[in-house]
């Protein structure tokens, strides 16, 4: 079973250093805009600020955990002004194993926001920033480290690193189409809200290897996103199905479900004192990879939401089916329950 485990530790550092390299996201995709699609960047808010952490493969090893924070602020977006500017900034940290490989970057986006028909937005946005790269080499345990039957540090590895560090630029851009047609109250509930959009990364810019003797880059990553809610009339009933399709070099990554979200406090009319509140429950399925189970609790301007990925790939025979928590918090204005924008 050590042996075992080793060999996924192994397979998950050589996965990173190969020339399919692949970003880091997060499961709970609604709660970061940004790193989804730039066009996203203040869309229908005058402010959002998220925090995300994640931690996943706790069960096979030391975990690898992800957190990142982003702030987003609309530019002149006042009453009646159809046409504004989103700015952003996001920064995330992603930690493989026992600290062997880290990866940091820091973004700025800027997003432009335009009224195309009652209803409907147009938004273009772009995406830039930089990211710097580090791993401790001593700490990774090679194949050629094995004897046969035991792992014998002392045995030479065979790799030669030019460096343990490097920095990087990257770029990336996006559109998305929004509709919002709002309902006349709280309690009718008869809204519906929709963003559509396609988004690209990375356009082979950023060198990415250790390896002096490599031409690593990190491939384009094209993102297409969906996402609905659907307020059941008269009832406090909402319906949000999503999907999420993400491509980069050969691999891809297909993400689909619904959350059901529940109102269960209105605000009160008069005194303001009493604010509203929600609850919501869903399920995704990341195609060939696992089932996501998620719960989220919103008052007023915040929310907290958590999920867990229950791993259903080939790695569930050391998995034991068990994947990674993941929780997020979210402060936005206007409130997700605002009935004059949209709750998207």
């Amino acid at each position: 079973m050590k042996i075992k485990l080793t060999v996924v530790t192994l397979c998950s550092i050589l996965i990173q250093l190969s020339v399919n390299a692949q970003d880091f996201h997060f499961s709970q995709f609604r709660e970061t805009p940004m790193l989804v699609n730039p066009a996203q960047t203040a869309l229908n808010k005058d402010l959002r600020f998220i925090i995300n952490y994640k931690e996943q493969w706790k069960s096979i090893g030391t975990p690898f955990k992800t957190i990142g924070t982003s702030a987003e602020f609309a530019v002149n977006h006042k009453r009646g002004k159809d046409n504004y500017l989103g700015v952003g900034i996001q920064f995330a940290n992603d930690k493989a194993g026992t600290n062997t490989m880290s990866n940091t970057i820091g973004m700025l986006s800027l997003n432009g926001i335009i009224k195309l028909a009652d209803a409907q937005k147009l938004s273009v946005g772009i995406l830039g920033g930089f990211g710097q790269r580090t791993i401790n080499a001593a700490s990774i345990k090679w194949g050629s480290q094995y004897d046969g039957s035991n792992y014998n540090g002392a045995l030479p590895s065979g790799e030669v690193m030019a460096t343990t560090n490097f920095s990087y630029s990257d770029l990336g851009g996006g559109i998305a189409w929004s509709y919002g047609k709002g309902e006349s109250t709280l309690s009718a509930n008869n809204g519906i809200k929709a963003v559509v959009g396609i988004s690209a990364f990375h356009f082979g810019i950023p060198k990415y290897t250790f390896y002096s003797t490599a031409s690593e880059k990190l491939k384009t990553k094209v993102i297409g996103h969906a996402s609905v809610l659907i307020g059941i009339k008269n009832s406090n009933i909402i319906i949000v199905p999503e999907l999420l399709y993400t491509r980069q070099g050969k691999l891809q990554e297909v993400n689909i479900g619904s959350v059901f979200k529940f109102i269960t406090q209105e605000e009160s009319k008069f005194t303001r004192f009493k604010k509203p509140a929600a609850f919501s429950i869903g399920a995704h399925y990341r195609v060939a990879d696992a089932l996501i189970f998620t719960g989220m609790y919103e008052y007023s301007n915040y929310s907290i939401g958590i999920s867990y990925d229950t791993n259903l790939s080939k790695l569930t025979n050391a998995s034991k089916s068990r994947g990674g928590i993941e929780i997020s918090l979210r402060f936005v204005t206007p409130s997700q329950f605002s009935t004059t924008r949209s709750r998207i």
